[in-house]
């Protein structure tokens, strides 16, 4: 299940690239593919980032995810302002959009861990 739900995510995001790289031949560069591009390289520099945690820096699980609690809301902030997705007024929406992603990546974290420990329980019982 963990390979076709990473798979899906793969093709999806192919088949978003691919088609936003048609539309914007044809048509431009519209806000709608300016927003999605945007997603994407916000999500590469979170991933970039939160890698850079898991190598380097040793915590509990507890503490590895409120530091990248942190770490992402300041970059989706940063971003934010950049992009002009956030007004002084109303950046802390970032903190509410970083939570639901956060809640949303620990909770398949814990499956796929789950999965890893009953399949590791297994082949050790195999043997």
């Amino acid at each position: 299940m963990k390979r076709i739900l990473r798979d899906t995510c793969i093709l999806a995001a192919l088949m978003i690239l691919c088609v936003f790289t048609v539309s914007i031949i044809w048509v431009g560069l519209t806000d709608e593919i300016r927003l999605v591009i945007e997603l994407f390289l916000l999500s590469f520099i979170i991933t970039l980032a939160n890698w850079f945690i898991d190598e380097f820096i040793s915590l509990s699980i507890l503490w590895c995810y409120v530091v990248k609690y942190v770490v992402a809301t300041g970059i989706v902030m940063l971003f934010g302002f950049i992009a002009g997705w956030f007004f002084r007024s109303n950046f802390w929406m970032a903190f509410i959009y970083v939570g639901i992603v956060l809640v949303l990546a620990y909770l398949v974290d814990v499956i796929k861990t789950k999965k890893d420990i009953e399949f590791i329980n297994s082949k050790i019982k195999g043997r």
